[in-house]
């Protein structure tokens, strides 16, 4: 569980994302899924002490226009910038 944070659709949807600032330009995808999935993700987070952000449509936007290692879209990063700065 190398996560920085996961971020949910709270039944649907679960996306773990990366970010170092010092070696990637953008955050990065370890993880997503849908459903079954989802909640196994949400599960490994939760044990690990991964933050776990509520925001659906940010879920369901990043699963939906990602593959896993994929940085997050440009259209995405004031969103994911705003769950990071909470997480951190």
């Amino acid at each position: 569980p190398k996560a920085d944070v996961v971020i949910v659709n709270p039944t649907h949807y679960s996306v773990a994302l990366k970010y170092d600032q010092e070696t990637m330009a953008a955050p990065i995808v370890l993880a997503k899924g849908a459903d079954h999935l989802a909640l196994q993700i949400r599960m490994v987070a939760r044990k690990n002490s991964i933050p776990v952000v509520s925001s659906p449509a940010l879920a369901r936007s990043i699963f939906y226009h990602t593959e896993l290692n994929d940085e997050i879209p440009s259209g995405l990063f004031i969103a994911v910038a705003k769950v990071l700065a909470y997480v951190f």
